[in-house]
């Protein structure tokens, strides 16, 4: 019968790298709620299965022939607190540099998407291979590369890719309108983060009619369990409505 002690690193050596891993990877790319109960441990056990079996050939088959002689803390302790450090520190940086990486995959696979030519009427008469394109980029775009785990930060990361700066109206739970700027100078909370909003320039609208930004305003801060909605609306739209109303 194995000691206690004995059970407890077994323990820590089949899920403690699992773990180190998915955290590191949910530090570098936003994603949902890890699952709970046996789904979590499951995940754990198999990503620390993986990492034990390379370990095992990157120096803790050597460590275990260090135990079994009863000098692994002693004659060779240098030897093999490099080897528990390594196990602790590397699964949680590749799993950031696994999420910094399939996020930069994301975030070129987004850009391809809306580079794609809009689709003709007939969709019959385009090219096979551009229709063949079409349903791959999306098919990876929609399934498996997904900017964000939300419909929020897929919606900002897009606005950002592809407007240099864009206007909101935001209604509170209160009720309340707030119309502003959004650019480089406003700041959007992305999961897993409480969706804040700070928007750079505040506009209210005059007797006119027209928009005109806060005297000597700073922006405004709204944070995220007040915002009942918010609509997007194009710098484009706005200047139209400038040449039309005069």
């Amino acid at each position: 019968m194995p000691t206690t002690a004995q059970a407890a690193i077994v323990f820590l050596v089949i899920v403690l790298p699992g773990f180190l891993a998915l955290s590191g990877y949910r530090s570098g790319r936003a994603v949902p709620e890890h699952p709970q109960g046996l789904v979590a441990v499951a995940r754990m056990i198999a990503i620390s299965t993986v990492i034990v079996l390379v370990a095992w050939k990157l120096g803790g088959r050597t460590v275990y022939d260090y135990a079994r002689a009863g000098t692994a803390l002693t004659l060779h302790e240098a030897y093999t607190w490099r080897f528990a450090a390594m196990l602790l520190v590397i699964p949680g940086l590749l799993g950031y540099i696994a999420g910094q990486v399939v996020d930069a995959c994301a975030r070129i696979l987004g850009g391809a998407v809306d580079r794609l030519a809009p689709l003709p009427d007939d969709t019959t008469a385009e090219p096979f291979g551009r229709r063949t394109q079409r349903r791959l980029l999306k098919a990876l775009s929609s399934r498996l590369l997904h900017e964000g785990p939300t419909t929020w930060d897929r919606t900002w990361r897009r606005l950002r890719r592809t407007e240099p700066y864009a206007y909101a109206r935001i209604v509170t739970t209160g009720g309340r309108e707030i119309v502003g700027l959004v650019a480089d100078g406003s700041r959007v909370a992305l999961s897993p983060q409480p969706r804040d909003l700070y928007l750079e320039e505040v506009l209210r609208q005059a007797e006119d009619g027209h928009y005109y930004p806060t005297a000597y305003g700073l922006g405004a801060f709204v944070a995220g369990d007040e915002i009942e909605s918010v609509e997007w609306v194009s710098r484009k739209a706005i200047f139209k409505t400038e040449d039309a109303n005069g």
